[in-house]
């Protein structure tokens, strides 16, 4: 998507009993602004997007540029936050 940059990461949590999945996605400098309207557009396009092609649902949450770590090497993409017993 030409509003957003290569980097995200995937939160996979359990609130109460069920899971949740959490996608965040860094947003291109240019649309990065203060137009709430703007970034709330964009975000219901990527979580159509994702919903449509995977059938599940889930939280989309756009970050600032730059904010989502870099590693070199392979990148961490998931974090699961879950408790396991």
């Amino acid at each position: 998507m030409d509003e957003t940059t290569p980097n995200y990461l995937l939160v996979v949590d359990r609130v109460d009993n069920p899971d949740t999945l959490e996608l965040h996605v860094e947003v291109e400098d240019r649309f990065y602004n203060d137009k709430i309207g703007e970034l709330q557009s964009v975000g219901k396009k990527i979580k159509n997007q994702i919903e449509s092609a995977i059938g599940l649902s889930i939280n989309i949450k756009l970050v600032e540029p730059k904010s989502i770590a870099r590693s070199e090497g392979k990148a961490k993409r998931v974090v699961d936050k879950r408790k396991m017993k």
